[in-house]
C-alpha cells in the first residue's frame, strides 16, 4: 500500500526544468559538423526538431516546404 501511494503521488507531481538554448545562424561556418536532428527556427516562427542532412550542412541551407531555417541549436537532452 505504501508503494502504491508513492507511485500515485509521483504521477501527480510535476517537474520543472530550466534550459538555455544557444541559437546559431544557419550560414556557412556556423553549421553543425555532423548530420543529425537539431532544433531549427523557421521564418514562419515555427521551432522544430529537424533532421539535417549532409546536403543541408554543405549548402548551409535548411528548407521545409516553403519555409527557410534561420537559426539552429543542439537538441534538448531528456531530463534525468
Amino acid at each position: 500500500m505504501g508503494a502504491l501511494c508513492l507511485l500515485s503521488s509521483a504521477l501527480w507531481s510535476r517537474m520543472l526544468q530550466t534550459i538555455t538554448i544557444e541559437w546559431r545562424p544557419i550560414k556557412r561556418n556556423e553549421m553543425p559538423r555532423k548530420p543529425g536532428t537539431y532544433l531549427v527556427v523557421f521564418d514562419d516562427g515555427a521551432v522544430e526538431s529537424y533532421p539535417m542532412s549532409d546536403r543541408d550542412l554543405s549548402q548551409a541551407e535548411v528548407r521545409d516546404g516553403h519555409t527557410h531555417g534561420l537559426f539552429w541549436a543542439d537538441p534538448i537532452p531528456a531530463p534525468l
